[in-house]
């Protein structure tokens, strides 16, 4: 039951990787929001233009209906595209089959 040691020609585990991808997701997002704040700190009047425009917008538009159309459409089609999918797939398993 013990673990088998790593040779240096092993590939890195699922969660070594997932660690290392959010390390990165991690980096990348400090990195913008460090450039984001010192773009604020230069112009903090045209920040606040794009905050109130964009609260503006948020009040005015209708976000639930813009957010929720897409989502029931990607359900209404969702199983029709899954049907054709397999179908798809039956049809490569039957070929092949048919060329052994």
């Amino acid at each position: 039951m013990n673990p088998e040691p790593t040779s240096p020609f092993q590939s890195p585990s699922i969660e070594e990787g997932m660690k290392s991808m959010v390390h990165d997701v991690k980096a990348k997002a400090s990195g913008t929001l460090e450039n984001y704040e010192n773009k604020i700190r230069e112009s903090p009047d045209k920040a606040i233009l794009i905050a109130l425009a964009a609260g503006y917008c948020l009040h005015v538009l209708p976000v639930r209906s813009l957010i929720a159309l897409p989502l029931r459409l990607t359900a209404f089609l969702a199983k029709p595209a899954l049907l054709a999918l397999g179908a798809v797939k039956l049809c490569e398993a039957v070929q092949q089959q048919a060329r052994k």
